[in-house]
């Protein structure tokens, strides 16, 4: 019996390996490819959000997605307030010494939705709903949430995405680096805490509706 299990133990962590290095590796080649050509960018948000959602439901395994209901309320509870650390966060290092922009408003208005719905999701479910939990069986729980969190750090920083149309900041720097890194970090743990994918998606939302309100995102642009 025992030499029975081992084999199939074995070959599920290959497969499992497997699945994270490609769709990780997908995951990058469609970000870097978007870089270059705008109209990959769509492809690579579906990218992140549908093939996640895919992938749990021919597995029917919901709740490694952190799709329970049962835990919503402490979700929202540690989402908003993993948002609000982040966000302090975002004020100390990435606030810029000049007034915000005319528009700041207008841009926050847009840019909350556009993150809740969009930004955050495609990140979320492909980070912290798929990867990690994968991470997180072959290496442990500690070492997946570390790892999940470098990917996470080297996503953004290997594909540069800094002086982009929508944003400034200095992801190729070591504190861009080590900032993605820490999020990344905060986000896997309280998705790990609460087991729902509601808390990370918050937080990232909010964190990325910060960084218009400090001016190191814009989705609108217009000539004084």
């Amino acid at each position: 019996m025992t030499s029975q299990t081992q084999p199939n133990d074995t070959e599920n962590r290959q497969r499992q390996l497997v699945e994270a290095l490609v769709g990780y590796g997908v995951f990058c080649v469609l970000g870097l490819t978007s870089r270059f050509i705008p109209v990959v960018f769509a492809v690579f948000v579906a990218y992140g959000i549908l093939f996640p959602l895919i992938y749990a439901g021919l597995t029917r395994n919901w709740s490694a997605l952190g799709f329970s209901g049962p835990n919503r309320l402490s979700a929202l509870t540690w989402g908003v307030a993993a948002g609000v650390v982040w966000s302090m966060y975002t004020l100390l290092f990435f606030q810029r010494d000049r007034p915000l922009s005319p528009l700041w408003g207008l841009q926050a208005a847009i840019a909350l939705p556009m993150w809740l719905l969009v930004l955050s999701p495609f990140q979320e479910f492909f980070f912290r709903g798929w990867l990690q939990p994968r991470l997180q069986s072959l290496a442990g729980r500690r070492a997946g949430l570390g790892i999940t969190a470098l990917a996470f750090g080297l996503w953004h920083y290997l594909p540069q995405l800094e002086g982009t149309s929508t944003t400034t900041l200095p992801l190729g720097s070591p504190l861009g680096l080590l900032s993605t890194i820490l999020a990344g970090l905060l986000f896997g743990y309280i998705f790990e805490r609460t087991e729902n994918i509601i808390a990370p998606c918050l937080a990232h939302a909010i964190g990325g509706t910060t960084l218009v309100l400090v001016g190191q995102m814009s989705f609108i642009h217009y000539i004084p």
